[in-house]
């Protein structure tokens, strides 16, 4: 969505209007649902909080001055749900059963296995990094955002984020070099 689509749009949402409201939905859930997803590894976990991210987004909608993106916006409120969930949690779980109908339904059972085992560890290498590691890393690797966005988001400086995406790529490389081995 481009930046003054978002602000008419949004303006409508601010002023109660359903029909925009629907259409914000429609317009960001694909792509936050798959960042929520990618933060909190569970899929039940990651529809409860699109749903309450929206939710969120509707109730404050009045709150949002425009001093950031809308986008920005509605991903730090989605990302200080994960934080939620996952404090909650204390511990983070992987989708065995999708991994497994990718199997059962593949055409070259070899390449998917090992395409599902190296997706399953670096999964699995997201898991060791910190809360602020990780939405940053997946906002850069998997939305593409700019570090000025990301920093917005997380709540912290592009320098910081900067660090914190090092950071998260040392850690993910460590994990999967000893899971996988130099030649993986």
């Amino acid at each position: 969505m481009r930046k003054n689509s978002d602000s008419s749009l949004f303006e409508k949402v601010q002023s109660r209007d359903t029909q925009a409201f629907d259409q914000l939905v429609r317009e960001y859930s694909p792509a936050l649902y798959a960042f929520i997803l990618r933060m909190v590894s569970n899929v039940e976990d990651a529809q409860d909080i699109l749903q309450d991210t929206f939710v969120k987004v509707w109730e404050k909608s009045h709150q949002f001055k425009g001093k950031s993106s809308l986008k920005t916006w509605i991903y730090r409120i989605a990302i200080n749900l994960c934080y939620t969930q996952l404090k909650r949690r204390q511990r983070w779980s992987f989708s065995f059963m999708e991994d497994i109908q990718v199997l059962v339904s593949s055409s070259d059972p070899v390449k998917d296995t090992e395409k599902i085992f190296h997706q399953e560890v670096l999964e699995k290498s997201l898991v060791t990094l910190t809360p602020r590691q990780r939405s940053v890393v997946i906002a850069r690797i998997y939305e593409d955002l700019p570090f000025a966005q990301i920093s917005e988001a997380v709540g912290c400086s592009v320098n910081a984020a900067k660090v914190h995406f090092h950071e998260g790529k040392k850690r993910i490389a460590a994990y999967m070099k000893a899971q996988v081995g130099e030649n993986g």
